[in-house]
């Protein structure tokens, strides 16, 4: 069984090892766009653009993932590093995709995203 935790390498990059079938591959924290929920699994999206497929939930990572990774939608974690301003409705996302925000969440974006821009 794969355990799930952050981890800090020596020369300060925080990420996870994600199981691929190649092997446990190291991901930096700041190389992940978004995820999106597939039932009991979740897509990774990196910034090269590889996608990687991991057999745990979305709420799993959500709840691992530090505050810059926010919960939109039923289907979707997105690293707001990535966003572009955000003005209800939609998020667009600096690789070009588009999200649509759950109305229950908006909200809560719009003050995570005051709080960002305040540090």
């Amino acid at each position: 069984m794969t355990t799930f935790k952050l981890i800090q390498t020596p020369n300060g990059v925080i990420g996870l090892y994600l199981p691929t079938l190649m092997g446990k591959l190291f991901v930096p924290l700041r190389e992940i766009i978004r995820l999106e929920g597939q039932r009991n699994y979740t897509l990774f999206v990196l910034n090269n653009g590889k996608p990687i497929l991991v057999a745990k939930t979305l709420g799993f990572f959500e709840e691992l993932l530090p505050v810059n990774f926010v919960r939109v939608s039923r289907g979707s974690v997105i690293n707001l590093s990535y966003v572009i301003p955000f003005n209800g409705g939609n998020i667009r996302l600096k690789d070009g995709y588009e999200i649509p925000v759950s109305r229950r969440r908006i909200k809560h974006l719009e003050a995570v995203q005051q709080v960002a821009l305040c540090v």
